[in-house]
């Protein structure tokens, strides 16, 4: 039989506005976001740039391919953020979405990198 890749999690796909990066809250969430589509494509904006790239998930494991941006400059705060949502990206070893309903990035040792809301609420 061919090889079949498991699904991502259903809780993890979708629109996440994110909350939190590499332990500091975001001053400005509103542009900070990430899309994990059905299809393994990774979609969203650091703060500043808008993002892509691709993902797999298995379980919780989480592996983000390189992640390609637009090359706008902002106000330093912003880049400074978008740095640590970055960063926070290309860290994460897993993905949980726990009862609080908080998607939740951590690294290979457990810690947390990411905290996002979701957008598209689920009826």
């Amino acid at each position: 039989p061919p090889n079949v890749a498991a699904a991502p999690d259903p809780a993890v796909l979708g629109a996440w506005r994110i909350e939190q990066a590499r332990s500091e809250p975001l001053l400005d969430r509103s542009a900070a976001r990430v899309d994990f589509g059905p299809d393994g494509q990774l979609a969203g904006n650091g703060s500043c740039n808008t993002l892509r790239g691709r993902y797999t998930l298995t379980g919780n494991t989480l592996k983000i391919g390189p992640i390609v941006t637009t090359r706008m400059a902002c106000a330093t705060q912003a880049m400074e953020q978008e740095d640590r949502v970055l960063t926070a990206l290309e860290r994460a070893a897993s993905a949980r979405v726990p009862p609080h309903g908080f998607l939740t990035l951590a690294d290979a040792d457990g810690a947390v990198l990411l905290r996002a809301s979701r957008i598209d609420a689920k009826p």
